[in-house]
């Protein structure tokens, strides 16, 4: 399935109300249904989310905040966190200026993350 399809899925879902901030199946067919390299694809994410936002959150110029927001951009898609994926793309721009939104919306796979692996 191509990203843009997975996407318009995930939106439509969330439209719907059955959102949730990981596509599992995305995220099983990405680790061929291997349950420990799923866990520890998202015990990666979260340990490394927190110092991307802090990197976006502190960068001292616009260049640094985009590569910043590229990583949380690739760590997302590689979950299939599409919604992060998708304001992640949009804090990429030099004049993005929303990060309490980016943050929120890490924060929020991040406890979905920590809610699935409890």
């Amino acid at each position: 399935m191509g990203m843009a399809l997975k996407q318009d899925v995930a939106m439509a879902c969330k439209a719907a109300g059955m959102d949730k901030p990981v596509d599992l199946v995305h995220l099983a067919r990405q680790t061929m249904g291997d349950r420990d390299l799923e866990r520890e694809v998202l015990g990666l994410f979260l340990s490394h989310c927190d110092a991307y936002l802090d990197e976006f959150k502190n960068a001292p110029d616009a260049l640094c905040r985009k590569e910043a927001a590229h990583r949380i951009k690739g760590a997302a898609r590689s979950l299939g966190a599409w919604e992060l994926a998708e304001l992640a793309e949009l804090a990429e721009a030099p004049n993005y200026s929303d990060f309490k939104l980016l943050e929120t919306a890490a924060y929020r796979v991040s406890a979905y993350i920590r809610d699935l692996t409890a």
